[in-house]
């Protein structure tokens, strides 16, 4: 079990609205799961839910708008936190002109697992990331 990560070691899971990096999974022996996320300007995280765990995102930097549960939006900041209880729908939306940076908490671990084993485009450490949004593309 390794007992210390930091993003620059973790693979990169490139996603069609960001990226994320987990860094303490099951895989770890972990009981919680440990990520960074990176929702880029003008894209949104979709709507889903983790009907086995419960999620806690912090807002490192940018700013957005995040839904818990049916007609619950609010705007988000860096600072905030938010907690979504276990099977409760949610997703994020970044607003801003910048990346929208979170830390994700999943108890018990095991939601990440869905993004990593998936369709998704999965980056190793030394690969570079080229990442574009909606505004850029034409």
């Amino acid at each position: 079990m390794n007992s210390t990560s930091n993003a620059r070691a973790a693979e990169s899971v490139v996603l069609p609205w960001g990226v994320a990096k987990w860094l303490v999974t099951a895989h770890d022996g972990s009981s919680m799961s440990l990520g960074e996320v990176i929702v880029l300007p003008g894209q949104s995280h979709e709507w889903h839910n983790h009907e086995n765990s419960e999620e806690i995102v912090y807002v490192l930097s940018g700013t957005g708008e995040f839904t818990v549960g049916k007609g619950n939006r609010f705007q988000i900041a860096p600072g905030d936190a938010i907690h979504i209880p276990v099977a409760v729908f949610h997703d994020s939306h970044n607003l801003g002109w910048a990346p929208l940076h979170l830390l994700v908490m999943y108890s018990p671990a095991g939601p990440e697992v869905g993004d990593v084993a998936g369709p998704h485009h999965r980056a190793a450490p030394s690969e570079t990331l080229v990442m574009h949004t909606s505004v850029l593309e034409r």
